[in-house]
């Protein structure tokens, strides 16, 4: 079950598995049951994607130009191998018999699922048109990778190396970050971006180091423009736009929302605007109550420092003060012993080498049973791309269990210290295990609908957001911290204050996530400019105008790189069910409840098998409600009954 980590030939391989796969798609195209159809085209795509998995999450945590080379070499030849698939009638022909046999509801759903995916993908497409179609895909996975390595290095170049005497604010925990052989380097990576933001008195240096973050990949300078990605950009989404209208959609939001659970865009849109009225007014009195703290013009480096040094008078604590008690060990520990108590499973580190120091392998048991395994990549390093992310590495097939890539880029250890984490951080590290486990606890036999796969892209947030409410449970809390130095668990003073300023400013921070949303949706609805399009969303979302260097659109992996194109909306459309589901849980007796079984029974076990939203209701025994999301960030619930 380890997977391959040093391989070799990766073209070579590749052409020989699509090769030998479109052989497999010809025979199993001639079948009219589900064994002669489905179950050679899963066990085809388990073997192909094993290699592509690994090879994709190689050259996003241990990324090098020469393995980048014939990584991009791979793409197009995966990327029409996919579309050789999804355009072959003959195979749509014979999922199609599948309907007139003797299917179990499982099935049925794989079978339908399949077929609406083989009309998205243009296998009614003919000639030229067909052809064009298929450029524009094979076009769109090389513009991706391209993307993200722009980012990556453009976030790589930027370094500036500073006097103790300019960082002013930092304590002994963020100097160790930034401390070398010559002095202090402060670089762009989010750990020390962040510090920088949050931390730093030096009103000048964060300006500075904002202006660099804000504006890498861009034509401005400021780090190189060889790593500009607004084409990049712009051809991505006129070939999007190209791809819809060639299925017959107005735009590429239409054609993104066919595959959700929301009906149509509208819809979305109208989701986004209500949230956006139950939280601006909170907003403005946030922001009014941030400028008169400050005592200045605001600009948006001061947001970030300023909104911490209010957090520190109102609840009488600071950042700093928790991540003594938060060192790694303890983490992860604590996180295993909620997950264990959750879904009484197992959780155990094993000795076995990777593909860097850095990453633990971990095994998922029940009841001495191996459920699956995680690859977990904690800390953040240059050839690393930023963010978090969960990647399967291989599905449940057979006696083959599933393996998951779990990625962070939290912080490091130090030559002093272990890794103390941010409070922010181990809500991350929490929200990845729920990606995780979804995709490890599978019941369902069949690889192609088996964790995260089937599974439409509005509810794969679902257990992620719903792992994160358990970050903030003080039976949680006493399990996950340990003072590095004390062994002592966070304070109850200190819970109290931390769970007291949960939602400080989550009003703001919910419209920021509705701004990007909108741009999101309109930007794919839309011929104009994308940054046009951003302005356009600003004068309904935005309460302080921004800065004209702002290209942070250019290094945006998740729309340009990372498959939520016209569908970032599905964060908060999720939130919205995590919250239903948590405060149910919760109503019924939390963890190692019934309910809480309930949800590992009809959601983490079902994946994407059943029609997700019937499964959600089963679970639950009703629709989700926006009411739980605005219970949750505590701050709107005086708006609820206006916007419900």
């Amino acid at each position: 079950m380890k997977p391959n980590f040093q391989p070799k030939n990766i073209v070579k391989t590749i052409k020989k598995l699509t090769k030998d796969g479109l052989k497999v798609v010809e025979q199993a195209s001639l079948g009219r049951s589900w064994n002669s159809v489905v179950v050679p085209i899963d066990q085809m795509e388990f073997e192909l994607g094993k290699f592509t998995s690994v090879n994709s999450h190689l050259n996003a945590v241990m990324f090098s130009d020469e393995f980048n080379q014939q990584y991009e070499q791979t793409l197009p030849i995966i990327t029409n191998f996919y579309s050789d698939i999804s355009t072959n009638k003959a195979l749509y022909q014979a999922y199609e018999a599948l309907k007139k046999t003797n299917l179990n509801k499982q099935q049925q759903h794989i079978v339908k699922d399949a077929i609406e995916g083989f009309e998205l993908s243009g296998v009614g497409l003919k000639g030229k048109t067909a052809n064009r179609f298929k450029t524009i895909k094979e076009k769109l996975s090389l513009l991706s990778n391209e993307f993200s390595k722009n980012a990556l290095k453009s976030t790589n170049e930027w370094k500036k190396n500073v006097g103790k005497n300019e960082l002013k604010g930092y304590s002994d925990n963020e100097l160790a970050k930034i401390r070398t052989n010559k002095g202090y380097e402060l670089s762009l990576q989010m750990p020390v971006y962040m510090d920088v933001m949050t931390y730093l008195d030096n009103r000048d240096l964060r300006e500075e180091v904002y202006r660099a973050y804000v504006s890498r990949a861009s034509e401005l300078g400021i780090t190189s423009t060889n790593y500009n990605n607004k084409p990049i950009m712009d051809e991505i989404l006129s070939l999007r736009a190209e791809m819809a209208n060639i299925l017959g959609f107005e735009h590429y939001a239409q054609l993104s929302i066919a595959s959700k659970m929301v009906s149509t865009v509208d819809e979305v849109l109208q989701f986004l605007s209500n949230l956006v009225g139950c939280s601006k007014p909170q907003a403005q009195l946030e922001l009014e109550e941030l400028e008169n703290f400050s005592g200045i013009d605001l600009k948006p480096w001061d947001l970030g420092f300023y909104s911490e040094k209010l957090k520190e008078q109102k609840f009488g604590f600071k950042k700093s003060d928790l991540t003594p008690y938060f060192p790694a060990e303890s983490v992860l520990n604590g996180l295993f012993s909620t997950i264990e108590n959750l879904y009484q499973i197992k959780i155990k580190q094993i000795q076995q080498d990777s593909y860097h120091v850095d990453v633990k392998v971990l095994n998922v048991s029940d009841k001495n049973e191996l459920i699956g395994r995680i690859y977990l990549d904690l800390y953040a390093r240059e050839n690393k791309r930023s963010g978090a992310w969960m990647a399967d590495y291989q599905p449940l097939i057979n006696k083959k269990k599933p393996v998951a890539f779990v990625v962070c880029n939290l912080n490091s250890p130090t030559k002093d210290k272990p890794a103390l984490f941010e409070f922010d951080e181990i809500v991350t590290l929490f929200h990845e295990f729920g990606h995780a486990l979804h995709h490890l606890l599978t019941k369902v036999k069949y690889p192609c609908a088996a964790g995260i796969s089937g599974v439409p892209w509005d509810g794969v947030e679902l257990p992620s957001q719903y792992m994160e409410f358990y970050a903030f449970e003080k039976q949680v809390i006493v399990l996950i911290s340990k003072h590095y130095k004390t062994g002592k668990s966070l304070p109850n003073d200190l819970f109290d204050k931390l769970i007291a300023s949960k939602n400080f400013h989550s009003a703001l921070s919910m419209l920021r996530q509705c701004e990007f949303s909108l741009w999101d949706l309109k930007t794919h609805m839309s011929n104009s400019d994308t940054y046009e399009v951003l302005a356009q969303v600003r004068l309904e979302t935005a309460l302080m105008d921004g800065i004209d260097e702002n290209r942070f659109l250019n290094t945006f992996g998740h729309i340009f790189s990372g498959g939520y194109g016209a569908g970032y909306f599905s964060y908060k459309w999720a939130e919205v069910l995590a919250a239903d589901a948590y405060y149910y849980v919760q109503k019924k007796g939390g963890i190692g409840s019934n309910a809480s079984q309930d949800f590992l029974y009809n959601i983490l076990q079902i994946g994407g098998s059943l029609d997700f939203m019937q499964q959600y209701i089963k679970f639950r025994g009703e629709k989700p409600s926006i009411s739980a999301l605005l219970k949750a960030n505590g701050t709107f619930i005086q708006l609820r009954k206006k916007h419900d």
